[in-house]
């Protein structure tokens, strides 16, 4: 069984790593106007609240910083995220709801937006569209209009920019990021997709990846470009070559012992759950627990003693909600952000 590519927490993950680097490929107007000694603060639980207020439940991609524009002023950014192919009214409405709600909320501040799409369309692609670069939401009723005006990113529109993408690789990180979510809506089995991340690993050392950026650029890869489990061992076993190959490791020895160990541990609970419960939920189970506890043990040795509230969390969690939480703890900086 294939896992579910986490587009969502990925993303998410990958803007908050990688701000500067979405705006300078992007919105290269924008980067310039930001002053970048001034470190942006991200307000994700205000967007939370904000979105909690509009009583919607959708699972999409909100990143709202605060940033400090290089004339002095204060600025709001909203990136906001949707795994779809094409701009529809109710995409266009969203937008402009966000723009409203903040602009109530923060009635002083620059507010800028970016819309981002990224799913997979050939119809839009062949048609030319999607290199417009903005979109508008207008209602005209008697003598009432309203005409809102946004820039808005076709990342379908990269898919015939590839080449340059990988030259931007060199000196941009969020190239990569870019990359990956190409090739994981590129229409591929499930053996093009492992070359596919395999060949985007091959190339950390060729463009120049920090360590840092490649254990981050790794998980980033790992989340959107899903596999069979059959296959993520092989996944794994690759990289642990290319680490040889290019004399630098992506994941420390102990987070490569526990993944063996947590695969050993789930095929063991599977068999013994399998037993008593049915093979299939033996089998998930196993997983469940075995991620875990990699899980746990990585935020041991990073932040110490587990607290009860965060042991509890990892008890409940699901596949996904694990996925998401592991793919964090590089970067953050508090255990309660891993949690997010």
């Amino acid at each position: 069984m294939t896992r579910k590519s986490e587009y969502d927490s990925a993303w998410k993950d990958a803007l908050g790593a990688y701000f500067q680097e979405f705006l300078q490929i992007f919105r290269p107007r924008t980067h310039e106007r930001i002053d970048w000694q001034h470190e942006p603060i991200f307000l994700d639980k205000e967007m939370q609240a904000l979105i909690r207020s509009s009583a919607r439940g959708r699972r999409l991609v909100d990143k709202l910083a605060s940033v400090r524009l290089k004339n002095g002023q204060s600025a709001l950014l909203l990136i906001h995220v949707e795994v779809q192919s094409r701009c529809d009214s109710k995409f266009a409405m969203r937008m402009l709801d966000y723009h409203v709600r903040l602009k109530a909320q923060y009635p002083d501040r620059r507010l800028l937006n970016i819309g981002v799409l990224t799913g997979r369309s050939r119809r839009a692609l062949k048609s030319g569209n999607l290199g417009k670069g903005t979109m508008a939401y207008v209602h005209k009723e008697e003598e009432c209009s309203l005409n809102f005006t946004f820039p808005v990113l076709h990342l379908e529109w990269w898919r015939l920019r590839m080449n340059e993408l990988r030259q931007l690789a060199q000196s941009n990180p969020f190239a990569v990021v870019v990359l990956a979510q190409l090739q994981a809506t590129a229409g591929v089995g499930p053996e093009g997709k492992l070359a596919s991340k395999v060949d985007l690993v091959r190339h950390f050392d060729q463009w120049g990846l920090s360590r840092d950026n490649r254990r981050i650029l790794l998980r980033l890869i790992d989340a959107m470009i899903s596999l069979p489990a059959s296959l993520d061992p092989v996944f794994f076993d690759v990289v642990g070559q290319i680490e040889e190959e290019q004399e630098m490791a992506y994941m420390t020895s102990l987070e490569r012992e526990q993944i063996r160990r947590a695969e050993v541990q789930a095929e063991k609970r599977g068999e013994k759950r399998g037993e008593k419960r049915g093979e299939k939920r033996g089998e998930k189970r196993g997983k469940l627990n075995g991620a875990a506890s990699i899980l746990d043990t990585q935020i041991v040795a990073k932040f110490g003693e587990l607290p009860d509230w965060a042991r509890a969390h990892l008890q409940e969690a699901d596949e996904a909600t694990l996925y998401r939480w592991a793919s964090r703890i590089f970067t953050a900086e508090r255990i309660e952000e891993v949690f997010e």
